[in-house]
C-alpha cells in the first residue's frame, strides 16, 4: 500500500485499508490470520495520529500495518507455531523484541499470521489451522509456500503493509514468490531474536516480508538504524544498474520448470538492459552447503532436541508430516553434526571466493511454480517437492548469508521470484540493490 499518506491521518487510514482487504475475502482472511486486534489496532492508530498531530512527525514505520508469525511471542496471544500441540499453552507474558521495535518505530500490529507447524516446511501446508492458498494461482487451488505462509497471502492480499516471520531453509522468501512480494532473510544477529520460537538455533533468524524489496529496506533501516551510511550513490534513470557485476551458478538452468526459466532468462535480460553485468560461473559452494547440512542432520538434531520431550507424551498432537522428521533427529550423530557444523565454516570461506567481483549471486527463488495442494496427499510427493521448494534458497541460511526475493514479473502475476544474495553483513548493501533490481523488473 502506498507509504505518502497524510501525516496527520497516516495510521487510521492504514488500518482501516486493511480491514477493508480483510472483510473482501474472508476465506482468504481465515487461513492467513489466526488471530486480529481491529478494535485495537483502530484505537492505537488514532491514538499515534493524535500524537503526531501535536508533535508535527511520525515515527519512520507509521502507516505500515503489521502481521506477526506465530512463533512470535504478543503479549496475550498464544504463541502455538502453528500447532495443536501448543494451541492450550499460556499466552505470552510480553511482545517478542522484534515485534517490540516494531511496534515502538511506528507499526500498528493487527494480525497474528499462519505458518507451517513449528516452521518445519516450504510448502505452507497446515492440517491445524488451514493451508494457506497462492492468489497468484488461477487454474487450481495451490499453495502460498512456507513456512511464513499466512504472512506472505497477508501481505500480498493488503491485509497487512508487512509481516514478520522467520526463515529457517526460505521461510520468508519462499512464500515472498509464491504469493508475488518481497522476502528478506538478514544475517544472523542483525534483528534480535528474542521471544521467537525456534526450529534449528543454527540457522533460524527472523524475516521480513513486504509488498516490495523498498518496504523491506524500509523496515531494515528502522530496525538496524546505526547501520553506517555510504557515499550517496547517483545513477543514470535509463541503466539504473550500469556498474553492478552479478553472477549465476553454472547449471542452474537445469533444474528449473519451463515458466521459472522463461522468467528468470526475462528477468536477467531486464537487467542487462538495465546496465548490469552477469557472467555464469560454477559455484560448487551453494550445493554442498545444503547437502552437508542435511548429511549431517543438523535441523533434524536440532528440532528434536528442541521437541523430544513433547514428542514423548503428545507424539499424536504433530501434523503428521512433521512430527516424524523431528523423531529423526534422534538418530543423529554427535560426529555427524559437528563435522557438518565444521564443514559450513570452511564453505563460507570458499563461497567468498567465488563471489569474488561480484555484487550478488542470482537464481530463482524456487525452481518451480506452486504445487497444487492436491498432489501432496502422497507423503513421497509432499517429500520430493518440499526439498525442491528450498533447493535454491537454504544456501543463504547455512552459509549465513543475507538474502532476498522479488518478484520477476509482478504485472503478469506470475509465482516467480528473482533472488538476490550477497555477503555477509552486507545487508544494508544487499537491500539497496535490490530496490533497483525490483524497480527494473517491475518496468519491464
Amino acid at each position: 500500500m502506498s507509504m505518502d499518506l497524510d501525516v496527520q491521518d497516516v495510521n487510521g487510514r492504514a488500518v482501516a485499508h486493511c480491514l477493508r482487504r480483510v472483510q473482501s475475502d474472508p476465506a482468504a482472511a481465515a487461513t492467513a490470520l489466526l488471530r486480529r486486534r481491529d478494535d485495537a489496532a483502530q484505537a492505537e492508530a488514532q491514538a499515534r495520529d493524535r500524537l503526531a498531530w501535536h508533535t508535527g512527525g511520525q515515527p519512520p514505520l507509521a502507516g505500515l500495518v503489521l502481521g506477526v508469525k506465530a512463533c512470535f511471542d504478543v503479549r496475550g496471544w498464544i504463541t502455538h507455531a502453528g500447532s495443536r500441540v501448543l494451541a492450550e499453552a499460556p499466552a505470552a507474558r510480553e511482545d517478542a523484541a522484534l515485534v517490540r521495535a516494531l511496534r515502538q518505530a511506528g507499526a500498528i500490529l493487527l494480525a497474528q499470521n499462519n505458518m507451517t507447524e513449528f516452521a518445519y516446511g516450504a510448502l505452507g501446508l497446515n492440517a491445524a489451522f488451514g493451508t494457506p492458498l497462492s492468489p497468484l494461482a488461477t487454474d487450481v487451488p495451490r499453495v502460498a509456500g512456507g513456512s511464513t505462509s499466512g504472512g506472505a497471502l497477508a501481505v500480498a492480499k493488503g491485509m497487512v503493509s508487512i509481516a514478520l516471520g522467520s526463515d529457517t531453509s526460505g521461510s520468508a522468501r519462499i512464500p515472498a514468490a509464491f504469493c508475488g512480494v518481497a522476502g528478506f532473510k538478514p544475517s544472523k544477529g542483525r534483528y534480535d531474536d528474542g521471544g521467537m520460537m525456534y526450529l534449528s538455533p543454527s540457522f533460524d533468524v527472523p524475516g521480513i516480508v513486504a509488498a516490495d524489496a523498498a518496504g523491506c529496506l524500509l523496515v531494515d533501516k528502522a530496525l538496524a538504524p546505526f547501520e553506517p551510511v555510504d557515499a550517496v550513490q547517483t545513477w543514470d534513470a535509463a541503466t539504473p544498474l550500469a556498474g553492478t557485476r552479478f553472477v549465476v551458478p553454472a547449471g542452474v538452468d537445469a533444474e528449473l520448470e519451463p515458466e521459472v526459466q522463461r522468467g528468470f532468462e526475462g528477468g536477467l535480460a531486464s537487467l542487462r538492459r538495465a546496465g548490469a553485468v552477469l557472467r555464469t560461473v560454477p559455484m560448487p559452494s551453494l550445493r554442498l552447503a545444503g547437502a552437508v547440512a542435511r548429511d549431517g542432520g543438523i535441523i533434524a538434531a536440532e528440532a528434536y532436541a528442541l521437541h523430544a520431550e513433547r514428542l514423548q507424551h503428545e507424539a499424536g498432537l504433530y501434523d503428521p508430516r512433521v512430527g516424524p522428521r523431528m523423531l529423526l533427529g534422534a538418530k543423529v550423530a554427535a560426529h555427524a553434526y559437528v563435522a557438518a557444523q565444521r564443514r559450513l565454516l570452511a564453505l563460507r570461506a570458499q563461497y567468498d571466493e567465488e563471489l569474488a567481483g561480484a555484487d550478488a549471486v542470482l537464481t530463482p527463488t524456487v525452481p518451480m511454480l506452486p504445487p497444487p495442494v492436491a498432489s501432496l496427499d502422497d507423503s513421497d510427493v509432499y517429500l520430493r517437492e518440499n526439498a525442491r521448494a528450498f533447493s535454491l534458497t537454504e544456501f543463504a541460511n547455512r552459509l549465513d548469508l543475507p538474502s532476498i526475493s522479488v518478484p520477476v514479473a509482478r504485472a503478469a502475476h506470475q509465482p516467480i521470484g528473482l533472488l538476490a544474495t550477497g555477503r555477509r553483513g552486507g545487508d544494508r548493501t544487499l537491500l539497496e540493490l535490490a530496490c533497483r533490481i525490483g524497480s527494473v523488473l517491475d518496468a519491464s
